[in-house]
């Protein structure tokens, strides 16, 4: 489902650099037994392709590995803050009737749960991309209204398919000359738009190009 933009992400971050120890298809098989439940595509595909790079599973976000999957009440948890002050779930009914099933969240210590993101994948290639840009040399954000997002088009590439990429709080964007190393994501509810790249001097070029405002992080 979303193997092919999680390895341009991967690409993209981490060109040249093999995973360390890759997440198995065995460990996938043996979490789905010890839990009684199949695991969406999508989440099997996050953890075969980015599962071996540390930072894509643990930068702001940590994203359980198979072993430490749990059930919470009705929901299956996968993802938590670093900091441990929020932790996101998908409901055992959407589990077995959707293939690409809504993400809840629930906040701290609280009962309520709140939607996070209409479809798995478009979180997963979110967060995906947030991990990787937040792991790179050089990082840089700028204002950038949504209306205007048309702006960067040009130079930059989204993430995944339309139908698989929206849906939640941040999309991906990679940049388009192959030569130049970026990374980007983009994130809606701030409408702010943040770079990473391993290249001195690349955000500067970008910001001449395009006529965006980066600060740095």
């Amino acid at each position: 489902m979303i193997v092919e933009p999680l390895q341009l992400t991967v690409a993209a971050a981490f060109a040249g650099r093999n995973a360390g120890s890759a997440i198995s298809a065995d460990q996938i098989d043996a979490a789905e037994k010890r839990l009684g439940l199949a695991l969406p595509e999508a989440l099997k595909d996050y953890y075969l392709v980015a599962g071996g790079y540390p930072e894509m599973m643990e930068k702001d976000f940590h994203l359980f590995s198979p072993e430490k999957l749990r059930i919470e009440g009705d929901y299956l948890v996968f993802c938590e803050e670093s900091q441990g002050g929020a932790v996101w779930g998908i409901h055992r009914n959407n589990l077995l009737t959707l293939p690409n099933p809504r993400v809840e969240g629930r906040a701290g210590n609280a009962q309520k749960w709140f939607s996070e993101s209409s479809k798995l994948s478009a979180f997963l290639l979110g967060i995906g991309a947030w991990q990787a840009l937040l792991s790179q040399e050089e990082t840089a954000r700028c204002e950038l209204p949504e209306k205007q997002l048309k702006k960067i088009e040009a130079q930059f590439d989204y993430i995944g398919e339309r139908s698989l990429r929206l849906g939640g709080h941040r999309v991906g964007l990679i940049y388009r000359d192959a030569a130049a190393p970026l990374i980007a994501a983009y994130l809606f509810n701030s409408e702010m738009l943040y770079v990473g790249t391993p290249e001195e001097g690349l955000i500067e070029r970008i910001e001449e190009l395009s006529g965006l405002d980066f600060e740095w992080l």
